[in-house]
């Protein structure tokens, strides 16, 4: 087997069993006119050539016990949409416990929305024909009746972020029940937010991701960078650090989440748009007009730098917009926090929630404007969390305090 196929497999199965998406499960790749299939269990050291297995139409009866019913599954999933790469059989805890529901998940949150979907059905069998009726449409996971879910993406690093997210979603929806519950999002939004993130949002990042996934990376053409001077290449770095420490905590997966530091007055710096953090270079960084938006680099700056924009007044030096676990619940469900005791030093006494609106409108920075007031955070119904500091360090005090106060209240 190619040396490439094996280290990817094998650095998407660490990842899934280290976070523990998987504790005995199956992961695939498309491959010629079939797939590749490994099964991944959480005592696997590392997969091997051996591990690999190659299935196509001409094989498939020859694979026996559950491993033909999982390949079956997989090779018919990723088969059944032309942009699908790859496929994997997850089963944490959450995403059992809600598989056992049979239940359909509703789109509680635009990250789901975007990567998994405009709903979660459950098949009504675990077999390849229900899986693939299931997860047809505007759909990249379903579940399988107590067995946990199918996830597909174009690329095993979408298959592991809508992971993340369908997780993410399944924690929400059993955690808030003893709260309120959740409020799932209106369809045509969901569907709105699907095929924008298909279409365009995630485009540049997933062909980056396929190129490196079968060797074949190359470094596109990009328009001259705007960091410059030390300073400004000091800041781009701290801006690269703190995404990945984001991704090291949980507070964001993907592409998702943004960050911004204030240059002066008139400046700020931020991410740009639809690049994950691990491939995002500082020369990337994007400088953007406080007053008028306009920016310039080497990439298109954040779609929510109208946000950040409106946050980095006065002594506020940097903001941080995330997808944290517990601080979503409190998105998907809608509604303030009140914030427990313990946090009330860093936080105040209650985090406001602004209003649903589509990421990166108008209509969004007008809500959170409206519902900020003096807080140092704000709950982004459907969507996260965004804070904000006197530099990236006070940013990332407060980022984490949200985040614990959120699951204090909610496992209280």
């Amino acid at each position: 087997m190619d040396e490439i196929i094996v280290n990817n497999f094998n650095k998407y199965a660490k990842l899934l069993v280290e976070k523990k998406y998987i504790e005995s499960g199956f992961i695939a790749t498309r491959h010629e006119d079939g797939v590749i299939v490994a099964k991944v269990t959480s005592n696997l050291d590392s997969l091997k050539d051996e591990n690999l297995v190659f299935v196509n139409d001409k094989n498939v009866e020859t694979l026996e016990g559950n491993f033909r019913a999982a390949a079956v599954i997989l090779f018919c999933a990723i088969r059944q949409d032309k942009k699908a790469n790859a496929a994997a059989i997850v089963d944490s805890d959450k995403i059992l416990a809600f598989s056992s529901k049979r239940k359909t998940l509703k789109p509680i949150l635009d990250d789901m929305a975007q990567v998994c979907g405009t709903s979660i059905k459950c098949a009504d069998k675990n077999t390849a024909a229900e899986v693939v009726s299931a997860i047809s449409g505007l759909r990249n996971a379903c579940f399988l009746p107590d067995a946990g879910a199918v996830v597909t993406g174009r690329t095993l690093e979408e298959v592991f972020t809508a992971t993340l997210v369908l997780d993410k979603a399944c924690n929400a929806e059993i955690l808030a029940e003893s709260k309120g519950g959740t409020s799932p999002m209106g369809v045509c939004n969901a569907i709105l937010e699907h095929v924008v993130y298909k279409i365009k949002y995630s485009k540049k990042n997933q062909a980056q991701q396929k190129e490196a996934e079968e060797g074949s990376e190359k470094k596109a053409e990009e328009k001259p960078s705007a960091i410059v001077t030390d300073e400004e290449k000091k800041i781009a770095q701290d801006i690269k650090n703190a995404g990945l420490r984001m991704l090291d905590e949980n507070l964001v997966q993907g592409t998702w989440g943004n960050i911004s530091v204030k240059l002066d007055e008139k400046t700020m710096l931020c991410t740009p748009s639809a690049l994950d953090y691990i491939m995002l270079e500082p020369s990337q960084m994007a400088k953007v007009d406080l007053e008028t938006l306009e920016w310039t680099g080497s990439n298109k700056a954040t779609s929510e730098k109208g946000l950040h924009a409106l946050l980095l007044k006065g002594e506020i030096g940097a903001v941080i917009h995330s997808h944290p676990v517990y601080g979503c619940i409190l998105a998907a469900m809608g509604k303030n926090l009140p914030v427990p005791e313990a946090y009330r030093d860093v936080l105040g006494d209650e985090i406001p929630c602004a209003k649903a609106a589509l990421p990166g409108t108008k209509k969004l920075i007008k809500n959170v404007g409206e519902a900020i007031g003096d807080a140092p955070a704000c709950i982004l119904a459907h969507h996260g969390v965004i804070v904000r500091g006197k530099d990236l360090e006070d940013a990332f005090r407060i980022c984490r305090a949200l985040e614990d106060a959120c699951k204090a209240y909610l496992e209280g």
